[in-house]
């Protein structure tokens, strides 16, 4: 399994650090190759929301195959998806 704690745990570190630079609360998720939940965070007073109705979506591939995905909300579209893209490339840098 690509998607370890550890390798986790640096994905909501992430999520966190650019949440923060754009100075909002959101809530993180991190399911597996088969949807099912690998972590969820929710980082200051930000609202518990259903990953699956957030503008922030998106799949994470490793070796051409989808590993898992993420997923952001609590902010705008705009803040959630800049959110998500960071932590892609953190997720892409992290598994070269």
């Amino acid at each position: 399994m690509i998607l370890t704690d550890e390798l986790c745990d640096k994905l909501c570190t992430a999520a966190l650090e650019k949440s923060r630079e754009l100075g909002v609360d959101v809530s993180f998720a991190v399911c597996d190759e088969h949807g099912l939940p690998r972590v969820y965070r929710r980082f200051g007073e930000a609202l518990v929301l259903s990953i699956t109705l957030v503008a922030g979506g998106y799949p994470l591939f490793y070796q051409g195959k989808i590993a898992g995905g993420i997923g952001v909300g609590g902010g705008t579209e705009e803040e959630d998806c800049a959110i998500a893209e960071y932590v892609v490339s953190v997720f892409e840098k992290l598994t070269k």
